[in-house]
């Protein structure tokens, strides 16, 4: 399932695979919960407009848009980025050198949506790896914050204004949640321009709540999702779709082996479901940032262009990387053939460009 795919992403980054049979000492009853954030206050941002952070980084030649003139925001609910699991909830304000992931999240993710919006991005108490699958108490604690900080930037940040709702991983996990709880089906659907919710098991009947998937570049008020994975590995399925686990009108839902409704796979190359894009349609992909990492926004290493092609299979997104490419693998792609910490790198100025190109289509679509 999903957790566990979040889980082993995290780990592959590190030393060892260790950290993934380690739990809290203690139960989580018995455990004090870290401070709520105060999303009133700027720590309890990773990224906010005015602070000139990293995810105002862009890589050469590209334009990144000023805040003051920015067309659209962006909402961005961050993927597990502490990495241990002696906690059941990481503190929402843990330095970069113990959340180790803020800084490469910035630089890859969050930054491919800086040439159409200003961005915002909120720390919150994220559940740890062991959490993910092992502690309901902690994953309420991490969408209880993600939902305050939502609710926060539309009612003092937001004015009306379109935005994109886009995440990772653990916060993909979460956007699943927010979109049903605080999006559809209330007046902030329309201002929605789309939900990029990657990385994670996203069921296809979210059309039955009103939420279609994209099937166009620029089609706007729809939800894109995908996981990647190499050609020719199936393991990723199993692990990914087999029992998953997600929250579905009012509940966590865990359907029975085979059972869940088919996963959401849109072509992050052609933004159409069904169809192969060649590598030459992948004009430039990014790997997973190593450290040491800058302090504020730098001009970022060029792209890499012509990568890989990709095309959805089975609800997988298949990528061929050839081997010659440096950078793009870790433990998980050798165990499972995911390429679960590269699912925006690899693409990443195919969803700059069609971010700017969905804006621009809501955009024309409304009255003026």
């Amino acid at each position: 399932m999903i957790f566990l795919l979040a889980g082993l992403a995290g780990c592959s980054q590190i030393s060892s695979l260790a950290e993934t049979f380690r739990k809290p000492s203690a139960p989580f009853s018995a455990t004090a919960t870290p401070p709520a954030p105060d999303y009133g206050r700027r720590d309890a941002w990773m990224a906010f407009p005015g602070d000139g952070g990293l995810e105002r980084s862009a890589p050469p030649g590209a334009s990144v848009v000023a805040e003051a003139s920015a067309p659209a925001d962006l909402f961005f609910i961050h993927p597990t980025t502490y990495l241990k699991n002696d906690v059941y909830n990481a503190h929402y304000d843990a330095p970069n050198d113990v959340a180790v992931f803020n800084a490469p999240v910035l630089l890859q993710q969050v930054s491919a949506f800086n040439a159409c919006c200003r961005l915002y991005a909120p720390q919150y108490r994220q559940a740890s790896l062991y959490s993910l699958s092992h502690s309901r108490p902690a994953n309420e604690i991490a969408f209880a914050d993600v939902q305050r900080a939502f609710r926060w930037y539309i009612a003092h940040e937001n004015h009306g204004r379109p935005f994109i709702l886009a995440s990772h991983s653990q916060g993909s996990g979460i956007a699943i949640r927010l979109l049903q709880t605080d999006i559809l089906g209330t007046p902030l659907q329309k201002q929605m321009v789309t939900a990029y919710v990657v990385g994670a098991y996203v069921p296809s009947t979210f059309t039955e709540l009103g939420l279609p998937t994209c099937d166009a570049p620029a089609q706007t008020g729809c939800i894109v999702a995908w996981n990647t994975a190499q050609t020719g590995r199936a393991a990723p399925a199993t692990v990914l779709f087999k029992t998953p686990r997600y929250w579905w009108r009012g509940a966590v839902r865990t359907p029975a082996a085979g059972t869940a409704p088919a996963p959401i796979c849109v072509n992050a190359l052609t933004w159409r479901q069904a169809g192969a894009a060649p590598a030459a349609a992948n004009t430039g992909a990014m790997p997973f940032p190593k450290p040491p990492f800058p302090k504020a926004a730098v001009t970022l290493p060029p792209l890499a262009p012509h990568l890989t092609g990709a095309e959805c299979r089975k609800g997988l997104l298949y990528v061929d990387i050839p081997r010659s490419a440096k950078g793009y693998g870790d433990t998980l792609t050798l165990l499972y053939g995911s390429y679960h910490a590269e699912d925006y790198g690899i693409f990443y100025a195919s969803v700059r460009q069609n971010a700017a190109d969905r804006v621009t289509a809501w955009t024309a679509d409304q009255p003026h």
